[in-house]
């Protein structure tokens, strides 16, 4: 089985930029809400987040773009 996680980061222009450090990934999960989706540290849109997947090696792949991240780097909030 793999182990992966979903997780986000807030968009630059969203109105909840500014709760976690620029660009820090996070924790989350899809919920049945119609607005608000994801949970988190706290309520988001999907319009407010890109997201991405950390995978078992700890490195994550941002689905925005494909690209992965290689920092391994990833507060695990959420």
């Amino acid at each position: 089985m793999m182990d992966q996680q979903l997780v986000a980061r807030i968009k630059r222009r969203s109105k909840y930029w500014g709760q976690t450090a620029p660009h820090q990934w996070f924790d989350v999960r899809v919920i049945e809400d119609a607005g608000y989706c994801l949970r988190g540290s706290n309520n988001y849109r999907l319009d407010d987040v890109i997201l991405g997947v950390r995978l078992a090696s700890g490195f994550i792949v941002n689905l925005a773009n494909g690209q992965t991240n290689r920092r391994r780097k990833l507060d695990r909030q959420g």
